[in-house]
């Protein structure tokens, strides 16, 4: 198993927004506490199939997913786009065709490209990417059946790849919003008084209320 890399950062988000008092603190919060619960049920309870089921991590995407989904504008295309790419990847890995080199990076590219081009909006893009992701979970289930014995759902190079995409975009973006509206501070500050304080909270904060 690879380094737990996707709970890390999800751990140390909701420390630092819970620190901080920041408006996402609520959202990481329940990020933190699906993995709690999903952790509970795999030690409980865990499965007696082959098939290694990650609660945990199925339940952080599954609140991720209606968390965005609620703020996405587009739901319905993106998600059967994205569905479409990640099912046809699936059936390219279990008939090992061995036509395309590093098939499963050709694949990820387009699908976030994908996303990208129907969504437009990175809640859109979240939405569409996990939301395809857990209803791939069951097409493996279906296709693996009878050939693979043993697979990870979700495996670590989907779950670490995923947290670390969606940070990083959002962390890109959060930078960018802090930009522009300093610098629509910095003209405000030329044509409000000194005395007057103006307080800009970036965007993706906002969001997150």
């Amino acid at each position: 198993m690879l380094f737990p890399y996707g709970e890390w950062i999800i751990l140390s988000l909701a420390l630092l927004t819970w620190s901080e008092k920041r408006a996402s603190k609520r959202f990481f919060l329940m990020l933190t506490i699906a993995w709690l619960i999903g952790k509970w049920i795999e030690v409980f309870y865990p499965v007696t199939m082959p098939w290694n089921w990650h609660f945990a991590r199925l339940g952080v995407m599954l609140v991720f997913w209606l968390w965005a989904l609620q703020r996405s504008e587009h739901r319905l295309l993106p998600l059967l786009f994205t569905s479409l790419i990640v099912c046809v990847e699936t059936l390219f890995l279990v008939n090992e065709p061995g036509v395309f080199p590093y098939i499963s990076w050709v694949f990820t590219i387009v699908l976030v490209f994908v996303a990208w081009l129907s969504a437009k909006s990175y809640w859109g893009i979240a939405a569409a990417l996990t939301g395809s992701t857990l209803l791939n979970q069951a097409f493996v289930r279906f296709t693996y059946d009878g050939i693979v014995r043993y697979v990870d759902l979700p495996n670590d190079i989907v779950w670490n790849f995923g947290v670390g995409l969606f940070t990083v975009w959002a962390g890109l973006r959060l930078g960018w919003q802090f930009y522009i509206q300093r610098e629509l501070q910095e003209t405000d500050a030329k044509l409000v008084p000194s005395n007057s304080v103006r307080a800009y909270e970036p965007l993706e904060e906002r969001e997150l209320q």
